[in-house]
């Protein structure tokens, strides 16, 4: 076979060519297609498998049970709308925004002022040099160049003070011990804890996406102030979760009958030196108590969506 042979079967050589061609594409062809074939009969055999398990379950899903779980679908979207609303609710709280310790100062001294004032109008009794828990600013303001997120979390722990005071007025609170929080500003060295502060600190709940901060409030009330303040909290804008709370009744000392006491300014005095008996009626005892509270921020939904993918 040589290069005269070739010349001479030109025509034969060149269909030999293209009918190889045209074999190797339909062979590729028709094995793309038998693995196709392959899948798809791969998938069939499993859904039959899910039907046959569907067929032996118990119960079996006839047109009542699916009735059923529509139901229970239509139910589920329902706790689906309300926990999106609750976390529109404990979406994370924008403070005002704060520049420098200065600008810090100056906004945590006017609200102690107002919220003193609302507490004086209110009746609430508190202790002499109250701070409603931020006493470490009394004589000084936080540290030159601290982080402005450090900051802003001090003016977030001030909104959340002002807001649960204001709450306590509305549920008309007695008396106000004290309100603890979380230090922020990390201390100086060798500097200890002060009064009201709590050992905690703000909590970061990454895999959970959400933040909390503790409070404890201490304070006098009524049962009925109690049950409204806890109310009202429940109902507040920000999301509050009460952790710990202990009550403990005050004892009242009952005066014995007949035993003497000061006359009323608006009683007359006797001249003739003798006593004169006045008895005190029985108070209803007043309710101590100490509570543990969170106030908890989630994550933008969005933040959380990118997380979850």
């Amino acid at each position: 076979m040589n290069a005269h042979w070739f010349r001479q079967n030109k025509w034969l050589v060149s269909f030999l060519a293209v009918f190889a061609v045209v074999l190797v594409i339909l062979l590729w062809q028709v094995w793309a297609h038998y693995a196709a074939y392959k899948q798809t009969q791969a998938a069939l055999e499993e859904k039959i498998a899910h039907l046959q398990r569907l067929e032996n379950a118990n119960p079996t899903p006839n047109e009542r049970n699916v009735a059923i779980c529509d139901e229970n679908h239509k139910q589920l979207r329902e706790v689906q709308r309300a926990l999106f609303a609750l976390l529109l609710r404990a979406a994370k709280v924008q403070p005002t925004k704060i520049d420098s310790n200065i600008e810090f100062a100056q906004q945590l001294r006017k609200t102690i002022a107002r919220m003193e004032e609302n507490v004086a109008k209110a009746g609430i009794a508190i202790p002499p040099d109250f701070r409603f828990g931020f006493k470490r600013y009394a004589t000084t303001i936080p540290r030159k160049g601290l982080p402005r997120v450090l900051l802003e979390q001090l003016g977030k722990q001030l909104l959340v003070v002002e807001d649960l005071v204001s709450q306590m007025i509305e549920a008309r609170v007695e008396q106000i011990y004290a309100i603890k929080r979380v230090e922020i500003e990390p201390l100086p060295p060798n500097v200890s804890l002060g009064e009201d502060a709590l050992p905690e600190t703000r909590l970061v709940h990454a895999q959970e996406h959400y933040t909390s901060m503790p409070f404890e409030l201490r304070f006098a009330c009524s049962g009925s102030a109690l049950q409204s303040f806890l109310n009202r909290i429940a109902r507040d804008e920000k999301f509050f979760v009460v952790t710990v709370l202990n009550v403990e009744q005050e004892v009242v000392e009952k005066r014995p009958e007949g035993s003497a006491a000061s006359v009323p300014p608006e009683g007359p005095t006797p001249d003739d030196g003798t006593k004169v008996v006045v008895l005190t009626p029985d108070r209803t005892p007043r309710l101590r108590v100490t509570m543990r509270v969170e106030f908890v921020e989630v994550a933008p939904l969005k933040a959380i969506a990118r997380t979850t993918q």
